[in-house]
């Protein structure tokens, strides 16, 4: 059994917080949805409701305390030090059926380019697992404390459809040493995938692909927003790289009935759509799915970034 795997099994015999939210997730509901050739599967979640209306906005942040310092971390809440400067801890309210934080030991802001080469390291310290990246406004419902998350690889659809797309043969967007980023677009979002046998080289290219990404400054970031998910597989790194455009749809903030409320973060963007209302996931219709998308996702206008 991996450290991680360990890890879980611990927590839900000494934890009854984590150990109810699990048994709760085996009777979540789930609808597959099929958008052209990509599948998206809804998941009614109640338990997610925090983290899909959470309050990021600077003023708001500032009001409220740090859930991942390690002095508000709870009691039974066990840690295990899986690289110098990161613990892995058990998300207590999980949508995987693993489901892992990897926060910074010390407060931090979600930033990913300082952090990246940590962002490879880790996912190879957890080989079978893949590693997500919330941007600020792309998810996180903590902003001001760095963390990765980790959960089996293959859970999200998004991965399964770009292995075939880079079977098939994707355009090659530019090379470096071992790295190579290719494009992708389907019928929900477009974006990158950067394959490396090298984390220097892979750091290399992302940060040019970081630098060239499209920034907006009206709404006060200080990165470009994006995803990340990547995993370490057959002495290579795979990084799926997608671009925000928004960090939430007008759905989220409509006062009528077409209010639904959703903060796409990346296990979303990955194709496990999370729901915390049984009257959203009522809602949920391709094109309501295909709307939103197309609202925080960038479409074929990313095949004009230039590198």
């Amino acid at each position: 059994m991996d450290i991680a795997s360990a890890l879980l099994e611990r927590q839900k015999k000494s934890w009854p917080l984590l150990a109810t939210n699990y048994r709760a997730l085996e009777d979540v509901k789930i609808k597959t949805v099929r958008i052209q050739e990509e599948t998206v599967r809804v998941q009614y979640n109640p338990a997610r409701i925090l983290s899909s209306n959470a309050k990021v906005e600077p003023h708001e942040v500032r009001q409220r305390p740090c859930f991942l310092c390690l002095t508000s971390l709870p009691a039974a809440q066990e840690k295990i030090a899986i690289h110098p400067l990161y613990w892995l801890l058990c998300n207590p309210y999980p949508i995987f059926q693993a489901h892992f934080t990897l926060p910074y030991r010390y407060h931090r802001a979600q930033r990913i380019l300082p952090y990246f080469a940590d962002f490879l390291r880790l996912s190879k310290n957890l080989s079978g697992y893949t590693l997500f990246y919330n941007g600020p406004r792309c998810g996180a419902s903590l902003p001001d404390h760095l963390h990765f998350q980790a959960v089996m690889s293959g859970e999200m659809p998004l991965e399964a459809e770009v292995e075939r797309k880079l079977k098939k043969g994707l355009p090659i967007v530019k090379r470096l040493g071992t790295a190579t980023l290719y494009w992708f677009s389907d019928s929900l979002r477009s974006g990158f995938v950067l394959l490396s046998s090298n984390s220097a080289d892979a750091l290399r290219l992302f940060e040019s692909l970081y630098h060239a990404l499209p920034l907006q400054p009206l709404e006060g970031d200080e990165e470009p927003k994006m995803n990340l998910f990547a995993n370490y597989k057959d002495r290579q790194w795979r990084i799926i790289i997608v671009p925000r455009r928004a960090h939430r749809p007008r759905q989220y903030w409509a006062m009528d009935e077409t209010h639904f409320l959703t903060s796409p973060g990346a296990a979303d963007i990955g194709g496990l759509f999370v729901v915390p209302r049984q009257e959203d996931f009522a809602k949920v219709t391709p094109a309501l799915l295909q709307d939103i998308y197309g609202q925080v996702c960038w479409g074929r206008e990313l095949m004009n970034v230039r590198i």
